[in-house]
């Protein structure tokens, strides 16, 4: 039976520990539109729900779950793909997304009609199509990351935030460094989208200007580079491919925070960053997730 155009999808699956959760966030973040894990743990582990707004391709979910299973020494889940109402994914999705608090920062959905507390910095985020909803330890990673900075008395004139999925770390930098020009580029038109709400939404637009672009590409960022501060919380893969261009883009006082980065990886990517002219001045691991602090040598 074929179903109505406006149904959604959704991949069913169970995981053991709920610290695995991370790896399959970005083994199928290019697919889905969000990712919901069962807080209590039944006898097949925890259930994890990913919704979709297209059919997934059943064999290419297969064929990344076992190569990001084994790459990290885990059993390859098994999954069903489901049809689900739109109204009923999003409702499902709020329900299970609730707010995160890292650091100083308080991270909501959008939904979220409770107080705020007074001694955090809100964010309010619609992940939407976009990665970046808080729960990631990448985005944690990022965050301690920049809080950390200014712990340190380090000061800021303009910052990027490459492949800003959500914004959230764009967002995040304006609310540690308020009067500073903010960059915030994907490659993902749909993550752009989600962003630039994202930005509005925190009352940032002033000071964070979203837009389109590969990396370093667009003429936005020649026009203000080199930054104090580049943010890229990506892959390992892409970060080290473009670890040359995002040195250059490093100003010679700059900060450089990369994550993204499965801990097994971690020697690649700050080898390529080394040859590149930069050198690791922090490094934190979140669970399996490491995020990387450089400068120039």
């Amino acid at each position: 039976m074929e179903n109505d155009p406006s149904d959604s999808w959704q991949i069913v699956f169970h995981i053991a520990e709920k610290d695995h959760l991370s790896i399959f966030e970005t083994i199928l973040e290019p697919f889905v539109d969000g990712i919901c894990l069962d807080e209590d743990a039944g006898e097949a582990g925890r259930r994890v729900v990913a919704f979709c707004s297209a059919q997934p391709n059943a064999p290419e979910i297969e064929s990344r779950f076992i190569v990001g299973a084994l790459a990290v020494g885990l059993e390859t889940p098994i999954f069903k793909i489901e049809p689900v109402s739109s109204v009923d994914w999003v409702a499902q999705y709020q329900a299970r997304t609730p707010p995160v608090t890292i650091g100083s920062f308080f991270i909501y959905p959008d939904h979220f009609d409770d107080e705020l507390p007074a001694d955090k910095m809100p964010i309010a985020l619609n992940a939407g199509l976009a990665f970046g909803t808080g729960e990631h330890q990448t985005t944690e990673g990022c965050l301690r990351a920049l809080e950390g900075l200014v712990a340190d008395g380090y000061q800021i004139r303009n910052a990027i935030d490459v492949g800003c999925g959500s914004a959230i770390l764009a967002i995040g930098i304006s609310k540690l460094w308020p009067v500073v020009e903010i960059l915030a580029c994907d490659n993902d038109p749909l993550a752009v989208e989600t962003a630039s709400e994202n930005v509005l939404k925190n009352d940032c637009a002033q000071a964070v200007k979203v837009f389109e672009s590969d990396f370093y590409s667009a003429s936005e960022v020649s026009a203000i580079s080199p930054f104090d501060l580049v943010v890229a919380n990506i892959l390992a893969g892409p970060l080290i491919g473009a670890a040359g261009a995002t040195a250059k883009q490093v100003s010679p006082m700059g900060r450089l925070i990369l994550s993204g980065i499965l801990n097994e990886q971690a020697a690649d990517v700050v080898a390529a960053h080394e040859i590149a002219g930069l050198t690791v001045i922090d490094h934190l691991e979140i669970d399996e997730w490491t995020t990387l602090v450089l400068r120039l040598s």
